[in-house]
């Protein structure tokens, strides 16, 4: 036996069948299709037995239904044995998609989910005196049924009277106490990660010894670089970091800080396939496309705490910036200029230098470039290291000012 699709190709072109062969070559299935492709069709909903919808012609709006039979419950648990024992279909029913399993009698226990051509019937209310014959609006209606099926399988499984949620509830009941097998790789090689975790969810608590999270070893300190497009080993580092420093303050019960948005709007751009957002990310940050660029290369250099200095400097008492001021110059550091402490930060106007003060406590450089400050990598919470880092960037592109 050949194993199943992983897509609702199946699923929809039965559908198509079954809805094309009860329309018994009415007129109203070219016409139909025609208001479906105008958009007439909207929301549709699922019930026990019924998929119905409004449905927009001329200067009025019809309510069409389609009415089949919902599935004896021995169908529905021959299903989920069948499913129980496939990986791949359990890791996407538990996770609340439906397998691609379903779209096949074969892979699905003989349980047909797409109802037959003589099961299917139609109302609506531009007919109220012709119940089960189909109209335009109903014609709509099975048209738009079939594309929406691609990506909202569980709108057929709802209306044969098993939602998504209750037919995984019934699954666990079948899963192995030893677990499931191992989930097939996709072509590349990999296993999707909510899967895996989908398949081990509904056993019970681990009586695995905790673990003393203080003495585990950071696995992100010995890793190279994944191949494009995963995020670099840096990138791993930092989001590794956010995470432990969220969750450890979940579990102290000090979680008061706000998710910081717009951080994790700048590591998305960040990666190889995200500058392709940009767009929408300046509409919904409310910041200036070059704005966010300048901030994912600070980001790049520093991480979240970079992408928010890249934006402004962090509010710093003058004395702070007065002491990293002094430490520059007590150190072997060449200052061309005077160390400006204005706007927050400290420029070397002559220089073409600027450090400001990050919100982890870093000092981060730039350079101006074009007229505008860029970020430069060597961020440290030495501001003479920081400062030595920004001439060094500064060196490599003397003639951009």
């Amino acid at each position: 036996m050949t194993a199943p699709t992983r897509t609702m190709g199946p699923l929809v072109a039965a559908w198509k069948q079954g809805f094309h062969l009860a329309t018994a070559g009415s007129g109203s299935y070219a016409k139909g299709l025609n208001l479906h492709r105008n958009g007439a069709v909207g929301q549709v909903h699922a019930a026990p037995g019924r998929l119905s919808a409004a449905v927009a012609a001329k200067k009025a709006t019809h309510k069409a239904a389609l009415h089949f039979p919902e599935l004896a419950e021995d169908r529905w648990h021959a299903l989920a044995d069948r499913l129980a024992g496939d990986p791949q279909a359990s890791a996407d029913l538990l996770a609340g998609r439906v397998p691609a399993a379903v779209a096949d009698p074969g892979h699905a226990g003989g349980t047909a989910v797409v109802p037959a051509a003589d099961e299917i019937t139609f109302s609506c209310s531009c007919l109220p005196g012709s119940a089960g014959r189909v109209c335009d609006h109903s014609a709509a209606l099975g048209h738009a049924v079939a594309e929406r099926l691609a990506s909202a399988a569980s709108l057929l499984l709802a209306a044969r009277g098993m939602p998504t949620r209750a037919l995984a509830a019934v699954l666990r009941d079948r899963m192995p106490d030893e677990g499931p097998g191992a989930l097939p790789a996709d072509p590349a090689g990999t296993v999707r990660a909510d899967q895996t975790y989908s398949l081990w969810a509904h056993h019970g608590p681990s009586t695995e010894p905790v673990i003393e999270l203080d003495s585990a070893v950071p696995v992100t300190t010995s890793i190279t670089d994944p191949p494009p497009p995963c995020p670099s080993a840096q990138d791993l580092a930092w989001m590794t970091k956010d995470a432990a420093t969220r969750a450890r303050a979940l579990l102290d019960g000090t979680a008061d800080q706000p998710h910081d948005t717009l951080a994790d709007t700048v590591r998305i751009l960040a990666t190889p396939d995200g500058v392709s957002r940009l767009p929408q990310a300046a509409r919904s940050s409310g910041h200036s496309a070059g704005t966010l660029r300048t901030m994912m290369i600070g980001y790049r250099h520093g991480g979240p705490a970079g992408a928010h200095a890249a934006l402004r400097a962090t509010p710093t008492p003058p004395s702070v910036l007065e002491r990293a001021r002094d430490a520059i110059r007590a150190s072997r550091a060449l200052v061309l200029g005077d160390l400006d402490t204005a706007d927050g930060a400290l420029t070397d106007t002559t220089a073409g230098i600027q450090l400001r003060p990050g919100p982890d406590g870093r000092w981060y450089p730039f350079t101006l470039a074009g007229g505008q400050w860029r970020p430069a990598p060597g961020c440290s919470h030495d501001p003479a290291t920081a400062y030595l880092a920004a001439r060094r960037a500064r060196a490599a592109r003397p003639t951009a000012r």
